[in-house]
């Protein structure tokens, strides 16, 4: 317990530190689900893991852009739990006793730890999207305060509620991934100890409606003259990325 705990702990800290990137601070592209995920099954002992749920994450998450008033799907949040679950989730379940059951899928029952994920984490988003609307109200008695301070010419004072708001956010993101995913890892151990055969044995069904739906973003954000020759070329990264991880 105290393990789970602990890597709970490690990949909510990287985690919250890497959602800074999403709108908050530094914006160089390492909140995508393509760098995060591996990132965070890196820390978890499976990074290949972690690219192939990057790719089928990135690909879902492709169109959803934090512009102006509208606030997206928490892409970063749902990645680092989505990946932490699937991987947590594995090593919790050996205890259960994988052989008796008949799960492999190219010798690997991560496909079936993953589809449980997605069905628990990709709904959860409603909460992510919840918190990030907090920290955004939160943040904006640091904005004014800052912009007073800015009228006064008080450069400590800027540079001071900047950190506040960065603490903010950080603060929020970390207890809310912190409590997600230990609530997950737990929900998938009864989720696998209780839920008939039948129902675990169709949970790759949810990887591929993610995969295909995920197809489908690229194709609709990058539609015009040249979407084709994107969308082909994403569908091709994809598939070889797909093949490399189950074919290792």
């Amino acid at each position: 317990m105290l393990g789970i705990i602990w890597q709970s702990f490690l990949v909510s800290l990287v985690g919250g530190l890497l959602s800074l990137d999403r709108t908050a601070a530094f914006q160089i592209m390492v909140s995508r689900p393509i760098v995060t995920a591996p990132i965070i099954g890196y820390i978890l002992g499976d990074a290949a893991i972690g690219l192939l749920i990057g790719v089928m994450l990135e690909l879902l998450f492709v169109g959803g852009l934090p512009i102006g008033g509208y606030i997206p799907p928490h892409e970063v949040m749902i990645t680092v739990l989505i990946t932490a679950i699937s991987l947590m989730g594995q090593n919790v379940l050996n205890s259960i006793g994988f052989d008796r059951f008949p799960w492999k899928f190219a010798g690997s029952d991560m496909v079936f730890v993953l589809g449980a994920a997605l069905l628990m984490m990709l709904p959860l988003d409603v909460i992510c999207k919840k918190v990030d609307v907090i920290v955004r109200n939160l943040n904006i008695r640091f904005f004014n305060a800052a912009m007073a301070e800015l009228n006064k010419g008080g450069i400590q004072g800027i540079v001071g509620n900047n950190l506040k708001g960065l603490g903010v956010f950080f603060s929020l993101n970390f207890i809310t991934l912190f409590v997600l995913n230990l609530a997950g890892v737990m929900i998938v151990y009864f989720f696998f100890l209780f839920l008939p055969v039948t129902a675990i044995m169709a949970l790759p069904l949810a990887c591929a409606s993610v995969f295909i739906i995920g197809l489908s973003s690229v194709y609709n954000t990058s539609y015009g003259r040249s979407s084709l020759p994107v969308f082909l070329g994403a569908v091709f990264f994809a598939v070889i990325i797909l093949t490399m991880v189950i074919g290792r």
